[in-house]
């Protein structure tokens, strides 16, 4: 079929397409609206975007009469009916004379139009008596026409494409009730399904391709674990604390994938305190009962040595050889250390990036444990597996987007820790603004004079340029007066390793009453504070934020955490309500999917906007959802179409790029 089989398509026309990148009439069909417009909610005009679309309401105070030469223009001035204020906008009319005797004075009018630069003003406007409304009611859809073609001249031929491939091309009802809700919605609530719909049936269509094409003889298990019946039986005597429910599904989990036929691939997600880490001392038990060894990678010093010391309680009782390697650790104990690895001696071991240097060589290296996923890229977490581990298992309260979308593809396998029945929400999070930092000071030294602890966080260690009060230095050295009386300390990640296990010790002994630190506190430090300061939060990822946010109220006591926004954009804002609004760490993680993308499924980056392969649409949780409860007779038959039809050459482009990736991050 082709555009000019198409009505009201003639040569001049063409041309017009052409410039838009239109030359069949499938690209018609997918030029999708690139706004909405509810004409049932007009806008205040102050708040109008300049140059785009928008719905007004005004009664008529005044107008001047036609000009005579020119275009002969007129301007109607309007008070805005959405305004309290007084507020009003204005509506100029070139070359139609004959709508000046249609405005009175005293009567309220709705328009529809483009806005001008400087003061609000709506040229050549679509208007109605908003007692006598008849086409400005419902939806309104904009397309990104760049001036070449009108609107409604552009819609009738998307009206007449959609029909002719429904009833000449055999496209799949499903696909045309997407597009046909997408070009015209009836009502505002369904102005964004239809593309929802689409975006959905493209991503059913790659997740086929992928199963289709990658080879899943990569992930078939070459390293085995012969483990006893009674092996969780044996770790969980072994703990002084009993495992709620969903710890105990997980340790099956864990096992089960162990003793599958395929590699492990799994994130286990539960929020800040719920006994994440339990789950993966069960893991590293499993990789020692059988014979082989188990890396576990957390992202600081503190919380490496933080896990050693407890997992070292239940290896001693159950006999495992284990060792803490780090930077910190004195030179002639990580020479033994590393001898002890490359012999096999020991089975376990818990570190940070220094496992990934190439000094360190394991004798049957298996399975890898990679502690706050967020806070490792995509190739740091791979060189792990590079030194044997096949089997993976990643901890998180807060999934990072691209591993979101990634269990979609069934890459990798999720499971949940629950928090305790006993454990209810504490923590008050509130924003606080660049007016009220003092305020919110004052209200952190009257908690440590009361016998409180707190966190002050900081972005940075040293100033730098714009952000001179936020970094440690700077804070110190504007606002540590207010604290002089306070016992404190700072904390960051330049101090040495003995430094930084001093002051943490003496503030979990209650010595100290204030840490003012660099998000080097983030992660897994176990202490009683009540108060969490994050300034400058709009700087931090989501996923931080939360971290940040579980380091205070662990003993079940109302605790704060204030996060201040340097800057008040709109943008900065809505994110940091993502973290006031919900406590939990999977619905931030979607809010923070919602927001920056997953990054590119098949390459290294992990935010970033994620498009569908065929169609360009982006990929929201919401997409996924409706992707994979699409039935599966429905999926072949749009996968089919869209295969033959609609975009063969870029599915032919995205299967031979999965050929050439694996998912395993």
């Amino acid at each position: 079929m082709k555009l000019t089989d198409i009505k009201g398509i003639g040569d001049a026309t063409l041309a017009k397409l052409a410039e838009l990148g239109i030359f069949e009439p499938r690209q018609l069909v997918l030029k999708l609206p690139s706004r909405y417009v509810d004409l049932n909610a007009p806008v205040r005009a102050a708040e109008a975007e300049h140059g785009a679309f928008c719905m007004l309401e005004g009664i008529v105070v005044g107008k001047t009469a036609p000009s005579k030469r020119g275009a002969k223009s007129f301007t109607v001035r309007l008070a805005d009916c959405c305004d309290a204020r007084g507020g009003g906008f204005k509506a100029t009319f070139f070359n139609q004379p004959y709508y000046h005797a249609a405005f009175k004075e005293g009567e309220r009018y709705r328009f529809l139009g483009k806005t001008g630069e400087g003061e609000v003003t709506l040229i050549n406007p679509v208007f109605e008596p908003a007692c006598k409304l008849q086409n400005l009611d419902g939806v309104f859809t904009v397309y990104p026409l760049k001036g070449t073609i009108g609107q409604n001249s552009f819609k009738k031929m998307v009206r007449e494409a959609l029909l002719a491939l429904k009833t000449q091309d055999g496209m799949p009802e499903d696909v045309w009730e997407a597009l046909e809700l997408a070009h015209f919605p009836p009502h505002s609530e369904e102005a964004e399904q239809g593309i929802v719909r689409l975006a959905a049936y493209d991503a059913a269509t790659a997740v086929n391709i992928y199963k289709n094409t990658v080879n899943r003889g990569d992930r078939h298990r070459k390293v085995f674990y012969d483990l006893p019946n009674n092996i969780i039986l044996s770790f969980t005597n072994s703990l002084s604390v009993t495992p709620t429910p969903s710890q105990m599904r997980t340790f099956e989990e864990i096992k089960t994938d162990l003793c599958s036929e395929n590699d492990m691939s799994r994130i286990v997600s539960g929020d800040v305190g719920s006994g994440k880490t339990l789950t993966a001392f069960f893991a590293a038990v499993c990789a020692a009962h059988a014979g082989h060894q188990c890396a576990v990678m957390a992202p600081t010093e503190i919380l490496a040595a933080q896990h050693f010391a407890k997992f070292s309680e239940v290896a001693k009782k159950l006999g495992i050889p284990c060792a803490l390697l780090t930077s910190s650790v004195p030179r002639s104990d990580a020479t033994e250390i590393k001898e002890r690895l490359a012999s096999g001696e020991l089975k376990a071991v818990f570190g940070t990036q220094s496992l990934l240097s190439p000094s360190v060589r394991f004798a049957d290296l298996t399975l890898a444990v990679i502690d706050e996923q967020h806070k490792f890229g995509v190739n740091e977490r791979a060189e792990l597996q590079n030194k044997g581990a096949r089997d993976v298992l990643t901890l998180t309260a807060t999934p990072i987007p691209r591993s979101l979308a990634l269990t979609f593809y069934e890459d990798i396998a999720v499971s949940h820790v629950e928090r305790r029945a006993e454990a209810s929400p504490n923590i008050l999070t509130k924003i606080v603004s660049p007016q009220k930092l003092a305020d919110m000071l004052c209200f952190v030294a009257e908690e440590c004079k009361k016998g409180r602890q707190a966190f002050i966080v900081c972005p940075s260690i040293r100033d730098s340029e714009g952000f001179e009060t936020l970094s440690v230095d700077g804070f110190m050295r504007e606002y540590g007066r207010i604290f002089a009386d306070i016992p404190h300390a700072v904390l960051h990640g330049r101090m040495s390793g003995e430094e930084k296990d001093a002051v943490m010790s003496a503030f979990s002994r209650g010595e100290l009453s204030l840490l003012v630190a660099t998000s080097v506190v983030e992660v897994g430090v176990d202490t009683k504070a009540s108060v969490m300061c994050v300034l400058a939060a709009d700087r931090f990822g989501l996923a931080s934020l939360h971290q940040l946010r579980g380091r205070v109220g662990r003993d079940g006591s109302q605790a704060y955490c204030f996060l201040h926004a340097s800057h008040t954009s709109e943008r900065a804002l809505r994110r940091l309500s993502a973290v006031t609004e919900c406590n939990d760490g999977a619905v931030v993680a979607e809010r923070d999917f919602e927001m920056r993308g997953a990054g590119d499924l098949l390459g290294t980056v992990q935010s970033g906007a994620t498009l569908t392969p065929g169609l360009g649409l982006p990929m929201t949780p919401g997409v996924l959802k409706a992707a994979r409860e699409l039935p599966a007779c429905k999926a072949r038959a749009i996968t089919e179409y869209f295969l033959s039809s609609f975009a063969p050459e870029t599915y032919r482009k995205f299967a031979e790029k999965v050929v050439r990736v694996t998912l395993d991050s």
